[in-house]
């Protein structure tokens, strides 16, 4: 198994930031904008690394 294919199946809570930032930028190029289930999770996620 290649490299994006284990990071295309990676659970958000097991992401690191970069990781976040990068499905971030992916996710609102594709969806134009951050408003699907998925961004707010990653938001969620990146407010909670930030935070430690």
């Amino acid at each position: 198994m290649s490299e994006e294919e284990q990071k295309k199946n990676k659970k958000v809570n097991r992401m690191s930031l970069q990781e976040i930032n990068d499905a971030l930028k992916k996710t609102e190029e594709h969806m134009k904008g951050n408003t699907s289930q998925y961004a707010r999770a990653l938001l969620a996620r990146k407010a909670e690394l930030e935070a430690k």
